[in-house]
């Protein structure tokens, strides 16, 4: 399985197509060549289908070119006649029943039946007859219009409405269509333009049935109503209004009083419309006994067959409220600037229900409310019925500007008169109340007579409230002050927050304060305000303070009796103690000790930290004594040191002397050169490998790239890019989980199978596997090497990510990768199949194998494909682990005669707690980075991926940059110049 600690992180133009339509005018030439101009007009009066012509076309028989062509101009009244126009009504539909005031839609054609076309403009009139045929006593309805000629044989055909307007008596009448009603057409024949059709014009008839009101409404409120709106007449009724008035009889007269209406929707001949509806009792009405008027067709716009039974009366009595307030409850003392809580109840004892309303609160110096007494505030009521009431507790501010005194706390019932009320005088109850003040002073305040800068003092001490009224919520603050009174420029130190306290009562408090570094040292006085924001209107605002003496010191810390050894080994522990002292007059706080590894005995930038130690506080005059171990660094070059002991080396405590924090002891620190049981032979060095490699000195150090591309820079990658070896042409095999090779930033570093034609199902090249264009896959023993995990994708772009300044560049940027799968989706696979794709991998091409897998027991296939890899000169790169084991785990122990094996570091070159160490037994064991490694995953992404399986693809970069710049190295002579040129085998 693979070794790794996961932790990933249409516009478009429409373009609309326009076709060109030209108007044309047909230009007519007789066989005399007077010319006629046909124009062609569009309107439309109403909905009508286009002309259709009834009979084909026939074409006129000409004599040839060389024949004259006689004509014959013949001007009998027969021959005219022959040639004119003849317009009838045909296939006439309407209703055989219609309604007074109502419409009716009928259908129609209108035919040419003449041998010429009708010209332009004509129209349909249409009648009502009590016969057949049309005459001067006929009553006239409407007309439907014509604009376009009907060619001979041709009809137009036409839908329209026509109105029966409500002075049309009902009764049987004909329905009269006349073609050509204005007569504006020259017919063949003028007597046939008449069709009739029977219709029936009948009258509605609106009742109200089934009114329902309560028998009681209040002045002010609304009441309910239901009521069927019926036509019982035998003609259809249109849209109508039912209104309603209230009156002091079953009759409706102009002294009645109008309260609304309904809209009403058409109503068919038998039909009846369903309302409930809500309805307005205004204020201006006068309570007493009166009868709703429920009026159907209440605006006369339905022609009726009865217009003397729209009208239906039930009885109604209209009453009023009456609000009081009762069992009304408050305190008998409120203070300035805070609340009381208030009960009582709004009563409603009138005959008729009151609606929502507010009791509004007022403190007057006597019973009664007028415009100089003072508004409190107010509550809102829901509606109460008659004989109800609504119970209320309240809460009531007594603001800040209100003067201490005695007063009576009024109760107004209807506060904004919203509610008509049966007595208007009874609204207000009176509660006294006396209005007083707090008086908040500060006593028994303790504190430290001796403060230090930067550190915290506790303080006790009581607020209490001696005046005669309560204090609401308040603030005690504290400040700084060279005298006993409270100035601007007394320096604020905090406070603390109060509730409430009543009349004779206090709060004691025990608060811890701050004093910050930036108070110099000397004598004060710690100040103790009461009320600090103001926020209480008390009787005394003099007496809020109280002033306690305060000397703030500060403290002094020293380092005393470090002591350390003399010589350390990089790589190696060593042992100190000392002891941090307070010399200082005031007290340390917690801190921090800091150890440096300097070459002067001087702190400056360029100087190693070592450690950094927590010290807890520490009074005046006091020490703390440490003893622990640090870790001397393998980075770090042997030669001649001071450990610098650096007090407060965070600088948090302020103190009287910043100058004296720090003691130096020599130390030597010996170089550990060579293999390492934790870090084998160190950080793989690109620079001074392909440098050795092409028998030069190492290359001179490049600007780093930073970001994401860390690991480049620690491997010294860009130093031999600068020379020109990118790992073009050399192959790398991911042998992992496959490989995204569509990605952006992989798919131009694919190695791809040329001899092998894609897709046509044979073993072109004889390698025995059938379409390995992209490698083959050795989990599921197919062609399909895509990554459905991400671990493969991540180590391939560690190894050849596209140096195109996006993503991730690759150690060997310009080298080929070739995925080969060995591993599932899963991140495991089997012993045989690992085996298989080394081979596979050095059968094909591969120059580099890359291996972030493994497991914890050795396998016979694996090692011998390891070695036949070797023995064809291709390097094998196998990841340590991540156990934190004492040694490599398989197949990375196998780099005892083979390849090389693998750890992981950070940025800051120290071994990942997780990687697997070299161990005792001497190995190619290099380091490389494997902690928040970026680089690709599938689907076009990026994220970081921790493990050795990260740290080994920087190595097999480097192997390649190696391979690119000289080509045919040996395993051996790869092992050999990696491990000589690492980190622990540079001086």
């Amino acid at each position: 399985m693979p070794f790794t600690k996961e932790r990933n992180s249409n516009n478009q133009n429409i373009g609309i197509e326009t076709s060109n339509l030209s108007l044309k005018v047909a230009d007519i030439f007789d066989n005399s060549n007077n010319y006629f101009s046909s124009s062609v007009t569009n309107f439309r009066a109403s909905d009508r289908s286009s002309n259709t012509t009834d009979q084909t076309d026939k074409d006129l028989a000409k004599s040839s070119e060389n024949t004259t062509q006689a004509i014959s101009l013949v001007t009998s009244s027969a021959v005219v006649a022959a040639v004119q126009p003849d317009l009838i009504i045909q296939n006439a539909i309407n209703p055989t029943v219609g309604s007074v005031g109502g419409s009716i839609e009928v259908s129609y054609q209108v035919k040419n039946q003449g041998t010429t076309s009708s010209g332009s403009y004509h129209e349909t009139k249409f009648y009502l007859s009590t016969n057949t045929t049309l005459s001067n006593d006929d009553t006239y309805l409407d007309s439907d219009y014509f604009f376009s000629s009907i060619a001979a044989g041709a009809y137009t055909a036409s839908t329209t409405t026509i109105n029966i307007n409500n002075s049309i008596a009902a009764g049987n009448y004909y329905l009269v269509y006349q073609a050509d009603g204005n007569n504006n057409i020259a017919e063949s024949n003028e007597s046939n333009n008449i069709v009739a059709k029977a219709i029936a014009i009948k009258k509605a008839d609106l009742i109200i049935q089934n009114a329902i009101n309560s028998t009681v409404g209040s002045v002010g409120e609304s009441i309910e109503v239901s009521y069927q709106v019926k036509n019982q007449g035998t003609g259809n009724a249109g849209y109508n209004e039912t209104k309603f008035y209230l009156s002091t009889n079953t009759t409706l007269s102009n002294d009645d009083i109008y309260l609304g209406s309904d809209f009403m929707s058409p109503i068919a001949a038998g039909a009846y419309d369903a309302v409930t509806s809500t309805i307005n009792i205004s204020n201006s009405i006068a309570t007493g006994n009166y009868y709703l008027l429920y009026q159907a067709d209440g605006d006369n716009d339905i022609a009726e067959s009865s217009e003397s039974n729209n009208i239906v009366a039930k009885a109604i009595a209209i009453k009023k409220a009456d609000l009081i307030i009762q069992n009304a409850i408050n305190p008998t003392v409120g203070s300035v600037g805070e609340s009381i809580e208030v009960s009582y109840q709004v009563k409603n004892q009138g005959a008729g229900s009151a609606g929502y309303n507010q009791t509004k609160f007022y403190l007057s110096t006597n019973t009664t409310l007028s415009n100089d007494d003072i508004y409190l505030g107010s509550d809102f009521i829901s509606p109460i019925a008659a004989g109800a009431y609504d119970a209320v507790t309240s809460t009531i501010n007594i603001s800040n500007s209100i003067a201490t005194g005695n007063y009576y706390l009024l109760y107004q019932a209807d506060g904004d008169n919203d509610i008509a009320e049966s007595s208007e005088s009874n609204n207000i109850v009176a509660k006294a109340i006396a209005i007083k003040k707090a008086d908040l002073i500060i006593q028994n305040a303790i504190n430290s007579s001796v403060g230090t800068v930067g550190e915290n003092i506790e303080v006790s001490y009581q607020v209490k409230n001696q005046g005669a009224g309560s204090a609401g919520y308040n603030q005690t603050k504290f400040y700084l002050s060279t005298n006993t009174t409270l100035s601007n420029d007394d320096i604020y130190l905090g406070y603390d927050f109060f509730s409430p306290i009543a009349a004779g009562a206090y709060s004691g408090v025990t608060s811890t304060i701050n004093i910050s570094d930036s108070i110099a040292a000397g004598n004060y006085y710690l100040l103790y305000q009461a009320d600090g924001n103001n926020d209480i209107a008390e009787s005394n605002e003099t007496n809020n303070i109280v002033a306690k003496a305060i000397a703030i010191k500060k403290a002094d810390l020293i380092i005393q009796n470090a002591v350390n050894p003399t010589t350390a080994t990089t790589g190696g522990n060593i042992q100190i103690s000392y002891q941090v002292k307070n010399q200082g007059a005031g007290n340390a706080g917690y801190s921090y000790t800091k150890l440096y590894l300097s070459k002067d005995g001087i702190l400056s930038n360029e100087d190693i930290l070592l450690n950094s130690e927590y010290t807890s506080s520490i009074a005046s005059g006091s020490y703390s004594s440490e003893t622990f171990s640090i870790q001397i660094s393998k980075t770090i070059a042997g030669g001649s040191y001071y450990i610098l002991y650096q007090a407060d080396g965070s600088n948090n405590i302020a103190e009287s002397n910043e100058s004296n924090n720090i003691v130096a002891k020599a130390i030597t620190i010996i170089k550990n050169i060579g293999y390492d049981t934790t870090d084998g032979y160190g950080l793989i060095n690109a620079a001074a490998a392909v440098a050795k490699a092409l028998g030069q000195t190492t290359f001179a150090d490049v600007p780093n790239l930073g970001g994401n591309d860390w690991g480049a820079d620690l491997v010294k990658a860009p130093e031999v890019w600068a020379k020109g070896y990118t790992g073009k042409g050399v192959v790398v095999a991911v042998v992992d989980t496959g490989v995204d090779r569509n990605h952006s930033d992989l798919s131009n570093n694919i190695w791809k199978n040329t001899k092998e034609i894609a897709g046509n199902g044979k073993d072109d090249d004889g390698n025995g596997y059938i379409d390995d264009v992209y490698g083959w896959n050795f989990d599921s023993n197919n062609n399909n090497t895509l990554d459905g995990n991400s671990h493969g994708t991540h180590v391939a772009g560690t190894i050849a990510g596209v140096k195109n300044g996006v993503g991730v560049t690759g150690i060997a940027y310009d080298a080929k990768i070739m995925p080969v799968k060995v591993l599932g989706d899963n991140g495991s696979g089997e012993d045989s199949g690992v085996a298989k794709g080394i081979r596979y991998a050095a059968d094909n091409g591969a120059n580099v194998i890359n291996l972030s897998l493994g497991g914890d027991e050795p396998n016979s296939e694996i090692q011998s494909a390891i070695q036949y890899a070797a023995s064809k000169g291709v390097i094998v790169v196998m990841a340590a682990g991540n156990s934190s084991g004492s040694e490599p785990i398989y197949p990375a122990r196998y780099a005892k005669n083979w390849g090389l094996a693998v750890g992981a570091i950070d940025k800051y070159q120290e071994m990942a707690y997780f990687s697997n160490e070299a161990g005792a037994t001497t190995l190619p064991y290099v380091t490389a980075p494997g902690v928040d490694i970026y680089s690709t995953l599938p689907g076009n992404s990026y994220g970081f991926k921790d493990g050795t399986s990260m740290a080994t693809p920087h190595v097999a970069g480097v192997i390649a940059l190696m391979l690119s710049a000289k080509k045919g190295l040996t395993d051996a002579q790869v092992r050999q110049i990696v491990t000589s040129t690492a980190g622990n085998s540079l001086a």
